[in-house]
């Protein structure tokens, strides 16, 4: 039986269950319904959720109207709000976020089809320490404008755009490493964007522990990237993108990697090895490594069997990328 028919059982389980204490959470992640369905869950809810602290409605079809009432009316304890792939969300929706929201520390909008424009309302927050910008229309002045206000960021999500560089990389690190020093997650970074001006900002953010990083278009004659990773005291994660045509690595690039001594977690995902049994390097000398991934990276079965027997304490997977990050 569900809390919400518990009201059908007496009255003292009617007042119970309109308790506004118990609304703290509020997932409402439903695909391909009605905008009246949606509506009709807020009308619902709005009453009982005075303390709402948590709300996910990442790809759920709303009228926009409906959304910036629920928020009026339930928003002001929010800590958390999802709206990934919520194609109907507008400045409006942004606008009444940054007045209403002012305790949001996590904001996930990615997919959302926002103008760069209109995210200039996220720049009246102050509190946010989670913000996911993956695949949205977002400039570099405007996100630098929104990491200035916001410096207690711990992860952040940028833009990727194979064929339009909206984002320079360079100017973010640099502006993360002033005002967000104490950065712990970033993704996605793109290799062929940075330069030595980037780097060096990158090695401003001393408490990194996760990293995702796109290989498209890298020369792997440059290794300084890598060679920053395996300086990292606190990195646990490394997630490592390339595509059918390029993302090889060298020898010499895996062996920096090798060094990262806290690793737990290293996925690649359509990368390539000149020498694939050379990955061995990894399992030997990643000690805390827990999880290795090599998701379309041209492995046979039996190396993979090999290392499983050789070091039973990694799962090592070659099929399966559900784990890669979802954000």
């Amino acid at each position: 039986m569900t809390l919400c028919r518990l009201n059908y059982v007496n009255k003292r389980f009617n007042d119970l269950i309109r308790d506004p204490h118990l609304y703290i959470r509020l997932n409402i992640r439903i695909r391909n319904v009605p905008n009246k369905y949606i509506h009709d869950i807020f009308c619902y809810f709005t009453p009982r959720c005075k303390y709402l602290r948590q709300l996910d409605l990442a790809a759920s079809n709303f009228d926009v109207k409906d959304f910036v009432k629920f928020i009026d009316n339930c928003g002001r304890h929010l800590t958390y709000l999802r709206l990934s792939r919520c194609q109907l969300i507008d400045s409006h929706a942004l606008l009444k976020i940054s007045e209403i929201c002012k305790n949001l520390k996590e904001l996930a909008l990615s997919h959302c089809r926002v103008d760069d424009e209109e995210f200039s309302y996220l720049e009246r927050l102050n509190g946010l320490e989670y913000l996911n910008l993956l695949d949205t229309h977002i400039e570099t002045q405007r996100l630098c404008n929104i990491l200035q206000e916001n410096q207690r960021m711990r992860e952040l999500h940028l833009n990727v755009e194979f064929e339009r560089d909206l984002i320079n990389h360079d100017a973010v690190l640099i502006e993360l490493a002033k005002s967000c020093p104490d950065l712990e997650v970033i993704s996605t970074l793109e290799v062929r964007y940075l330069t030595s001006r980037g780097i060096n900002a990158l090695a401003g953010l001393k408490n990194l522990r996760e990293v995702e990083i796109c290989l498209y278009k890298y020369r792997n004659t440059d290794d300084s990237l890598f060679r920053l990773l395996s300086s990292y005291q606190n990195l646990q994660e490394v997630y490592l993108i390339g595509n059918y045509i390029v993302g090889t690595l060298n020898d010499h690039t895996l062996e920096l990697l090798a060094q990262c001594k806290n690793l737990k977690k290293l996925c690649f995902y359509y990368v390539r090895l000149y020498t694939p049994d050379k990955y061995f390097v990894i399992l030997e000398q990643c000690p805390k490594l827990q999880e290795f991934y090599l998701i379309n990276c041209n492995i046979s079965d039996r190396l993979v069997n090999q290392w499983k027997k050789r070091y039973p304490h990694v799962s090592v997977y070659t099929d399966d990328c559900s784990h890669f990050p979802t954000y």
